[in-house]
């Protein structure tokens, strides 16, 4: 997919692909300076990804060509502190999902419409709510219920696509 076309001595917004545009910045001649740097704005988890600079001459023959791995992540954690002996605690979410826990353990999986407890990993079965309709509410909230001293860690809500693919991801 093309996510920037700088031709003729011009850049070609027309030409790259419609999740880039307006999110991309080149250097106004780089022709002249030399330097090809592409500038990606408002980035989204799914921009994550081999990127690679492929500069031709004007008949088409490959000049130069870098390639840049970039890695979009979450970098914020968000603490929540639940005093020994409370019985439940709520890991707030809200956006338009499965949460995992320690060693990727499946804590909840929401999925075609349908909570799947089936697939929740056997010490977290009956200790956990969702909305009943999460992408209605867009809240993808979990309740722990019943808890432990060993509950304590990270968990990680991520949101797929119906192609598989990363769109959202919260981690507390």
């Amino acid at each position: 997919m093309k996510v920037h076309v700088y031709e003729s001595g011009n850049n070609q917004p027309v030409k790259q692909d419609q999740g880039y545009r307006g999110r991309t910045e080149m250097d106004e001649d780089p022709l002249r300076t030399g330097d090809f740097s592409l500038t990606l704005k408002d980035l989204h988890l799914t921009d994550s990804g081999v990127y690679t600079c492929t500069v031709y001459n004007k008949d088409g023959h490959k000049l130069l060509q870098k390639s840049v791995i970039l890695s979009v992540r979450v970098n914020k954690v968000e603490a929540v502190e639940v005093p020994e002996g409370e019985g439940s605690v709520l890991l707030p979410f809200f956006r338009l999902s499965q949460w995992s826990g320690h060693n990727n353990m499946k804590v909840h999986v929401y999925e075609s419409g349908k909570h799947q407890l089936g697939k929740q990993d056997q010490g977290h079965r009956g200790r956990t709510e969702m909305d009943e309709d999460p992408l209605r509410t867009k809240d993808l909230s979990l309740t722990l219920k019943d808890l432990h001293p060993t509950d304590s860690g990270v968990y990680t809500c991520t949101v797929y696509n119906k192609d598989g693919h990363m769109l959202l991801q919260k981690s507390m």
